[in-house]
């Protein structure tokens, strides 16, 4: 996949976890300086970390002709080189059908969310704007996922 690609991920990713920070250190000093938790920074930072925790499988599956997570690598190490390419591409395969799965649940909470006017309880925000980012970003996943498994079969 192109390179701006990769920096795009790697952006947002950066961009999440720095909200996640700033927001967890503001109510930090929020507590213990007026004595007033801000109460909508846990809503706030429970959810960012679930994009992150997205964005970061992501990224995971492109490093590396396994990608970067934890496998059983034994498992595949002593096979031949066609059934090694064959074992690494099916493991890919899994993780895009799971997140497919994932993506089209998710899909359907925020048509849930949508219906049911789901409002969120600390901000009072409707609930998709949570829910909103996780189809596309496990769909991104997939499609990373996919692309590991062709590159697995490609490889010679």
């Amino acid at each position: 996949m192109p390179r701006w690609l990769n920096r795009i991920e790697e952006s947002l990713a950066a961009l999440v976890l720095a909200a996640m920070v700033t927001l967890a250190f503001a109510n930090v000093l929020t507590r213990y300086l007026l004595h007033y938790p801000l109460a909508a920074s846990h809503e706030l930072i429970v959810n960012a970390f679930v994009w992150l925790t997205l964005i970061g499988i992501a990224i995971g599956l492109r490093e590396g002709e396994e990608g970067a997570h934890i496998r059983f690598v034994a498992a595949t190490e002593f096979l031949p080189p066609a059934l090694r390419r064959g074992a690494i591409a099916l493991g890919f395969l899994v993780t895009a059908a799971l997140f497919g799965v994932l993506a089209w649940l998710s899909f359907l909470q925020v048509q849930d969310d949508l219906l049911l006017g789901m409002t969120s309880p600390a901000l009072g925000w409707p609930n998709w704007v949570y829910t909103g980012p996780t189809p596309a970003l496990s769909a991104w996943v997939s499609v990373r996922a996919l692309a590991g498994a062709f590159a697995a079969l490609r490889k010679r």
